[in-house]
């Protein structure tokens, strides 16, 4: 192995021979170079640890042959050979950098013990530069495991996600970075945590990993995507996988380096371990918190779930739902049925409800005859949708057969949603509490209208408005305006024909004035046009956050709105019939009505859940999709 490696630059074939034979005979690797321009050519594709120039030369002499030399390797060893009469050149040129010079003619024994004496020196110095960089990077490892070590410290998976990215993204110098879950140890990804300006589009929270993909991320070592900007970096336990963290976005930089590669190899060993007993620690206060009667959850690890994800919810702006589920009957039952009896209705409650669940909503028992349902990034509409599913699963499934009788358990419904109805359990709870206490004065619920179709319960409700009146075209009420939830108010109604139209306008100004409430209407006509004159404002209304959908009409049309939908029927109730069904969180109305005379008999209500359950029976019997 060679001493050393040395360039030797001089435009005379002998000198360029002597030190070729000079150093050559004392085990230095030597390339030789007739002119600067040559000499930094070498320079470009190769490393030397001494660089030797003469100081006159044709071209470029041996002061811009240093200055070129500098600028392009700024610690480069530079010896000149010059003649006594070109002194004052050598000594200009040991301001510009040259480490010696050499005076013609070369001594040989001279000459060799200079370049001993640079090339130690050198060494010397490369050596403590070592050390340094060595001592840095000891301290920094240092300090990087000892940001990591707080990872074994955090037993929540959000907050551990959110410490791991943070920590992630300041070794790295990265401003943004996620963290996906693994689903079952098998290619599914979830996304769990999400930090600095990393951003996913709606809908791709989840992805399922390729063959290759799984493949790499099963090696569990990181690696680089897309153009190098982004890292991989999967967490393993044993040979399972945990997760999988991408790093992005690397500042003040095109893309990340192999010493990232290293780093981010470390911390994904303490990131893996810390996941790993985290979800261990779960699924362990999953299986060890659940009431033993039901397989529900207990409340105290209920109560501590909801924190958690409240926590999630008003860090990254998301929504969530709790819904209160209570046995109505459960009093009326419990004397006329044995323990074991009711335990067992109790349990396919429980197991029927689970069916409709998602994987990450969680269901507790506060008592046996009260349920919680935590919905996390769910909003109000969300837990709607829910709890319908969740009535019509159980609906005739909760049969309760005792030695002398039969009965079934009858449960209701209602939830609390973040951030509308509040930002803890308890202001959840008590909202969903309110909603529970008005069911039973429901007409929906008074007048048995569950197991009824949407056009019979209008019939029957048209028919008693008919009744009322007497078929009497007389003075007519004033029209309906829309009630705050929670005041269960209605009447039955003759509404003036020329009314039915300020009635529409009315509805339109409270969902252009309150914009930003998602809410929906359907209304029933019998000609598109006319109802869209009648409802007004339709570029207003196009702009909120309500979707008017209009059912019926004589004929299809296509309008170039998002929010207002003309939904062709073609059945002769729509040209007979008029409804108006309007709902949001806060407020709620129905209007029936049918012709007679100059006046619309009928009957209008603010009750919210009548409004929310016709609006679900108008959906299944024509099939329309929930907008929400």
């Amino acid at each position: 192995m060679a001493k050393g490696r040395i360039l030797a630059i001089d435009d005379e074939e002998f000198f360029r021979r002597m030190y070729l034979d000079l150093l050559g005979a004392e085990g230095y690797f030597v390339r030789l170079a007739s002119s600067g321009a040559e000499g930094l050519a070498c320079l470009r594709d190769e490393e030397f640890d001494l660089v030797i120039t003469d100081m006159e030369m044709a071209g470029m002499n041996g002061v811009e042959t240093t200055e070129a030399i500098k600028r392009l390797h700024p610690e480069q060893e530079v010896m000149v050979v010059t003649a006594k009469r070109e002194v004052t050149f050598a000594v200009e040129a040991m301001k510009r950098g040259v480490s010696e010079y050499i005076l013609k003619p070369i001594i040989p024994e001279e000459f060799l013990h200079l370049v001993g004496q640079i090339l130690f020196r050198q060494s010397m110095r490369v050596e403590h530069q070592k050390l340094v960089e060595e001592n840095i990077e000891y301290h920094a490892i240092l300090a990087s495991y000892r940001k990591c070590l707080a990872f074994l410290g955090q037993h929540d998976l959000d907050r551990l996600g959110d410490l791991v990215l943070d920590t992630l993204m300041d070794l790295l110098r990265a401003e943004g970075a996620l963290l996906w879950i693994a689903r079952s140890g098998g290619p599914h990804y979830r996304l769990r945590c999400l930090r600095g300006l990393s951003k996913i589009p709606p809908g791709q929270e989840s992805f399922e990993a390729g063959a290759g993909e799984q493949r790499l991320f099963l090696s569990g070592k990181p690696a680089f995507a897309a153009k190098g900007d982004v890292l991989q970096v999967p967490l393993l336990a044993g040979s399972a996988p945990l997760g999988l963290i991408l790093v992005e976005m690397p500042s003040g930089r095109d893309a990340f380096n192999r010493t990232d590669l290293e780093v981010a190899a470390m911390a994904s060993e303490f990131a893996a371990g810390a996941l790993d007993n985290t979800l261990r620690l779960r699924n362990l206060e999953q299986d060890s918190l659940r009431v033993p009667l039901t397989e529900a959850y207990n409340m105290a690890y209920f109560h501590d779930h909801v924190e958690r994800e409240l926590y999630k919810s008003r860090r990254y702006g998301r929504h969530l739902a709790i819904v209160k589920l209570r046995i109505e009957n459960y009093r009326d039952l419990k004397p006329r049925f044995l323990d074991r009896e009711m335990e067992a209705g109790l349990q396919r409650l429980v197991a029927v409800v689970n069916t409709v669940l998602r994987d990450a909503d969680i269901l507790a028992m506060a008592a046996p005859d009260e349920f919680f349902i935590l919905l996390p990034e769910t909003d109000y509409w969300g837990a709607l949708v829910a709890q319908k599913r969740i009535r019509k699963a159980v609906g005739g499934q909760l049969p309760l057969s005792g030695t002398k009788t039969s009965a079934g358990l009858r449960i209701h419904l209602r939830a609390g949603a973040f951030p509308n109805d509040g930002a803890s359990f308890e202001a959840l709870s008590a909202a969903a509490d309110r909603r529970l206490e008005g069911l039973p004065k429901s007409l929906f619920l008074r007048r048995n209208l569950e197991t009824a179709s949407f056009w019979s319960a209008t019939e029957g409700l048209l028919a008693e408005a008919a009744e009322v009146f007497g078929g009497e075209a007389g003075a007519a009420s004033e029209p309906a305006t829309v009630l705050r939830h929670g005041t269960l108010s209605d009447r039955f109604i003759r509404l003036p024909l020329v009314r039915l139209a300020e009635t529409m306008r009315a509805f339109c100004r409270e969902v252009v004035e309150s914009h930003r409430v998602r809410g929906i209407i359907y209304c029933g006509c019998g000609d598109f046009d006319k109802a869209l004159q009648a409802f007004g404002f339709p570029e207003e209304v196009e702009q909120s956050a309500t979707s008017l959908f209009l059912l019926g009409g004589n004929r299809r049309v296509h309008w170039n709105y998002q929010h207002i939908v003309p939904i062709f029927l073609e059945e002769e109730r729509f040209r007979h019939t008029t409804f108006l069904l309007y709902l949001n969180q806060d407020y709620a109305y129905a209007l029936l009505a049918r012709k007679q005379g100059n006046a619309l008999i009928g009957f209008h209500t603010s009750d919210f859940f009548f409004v929310e359950n016709m609006i679900d029976k108008l959906q299944q019997h024509y099939r329309l999709r929930d907008p929400f």
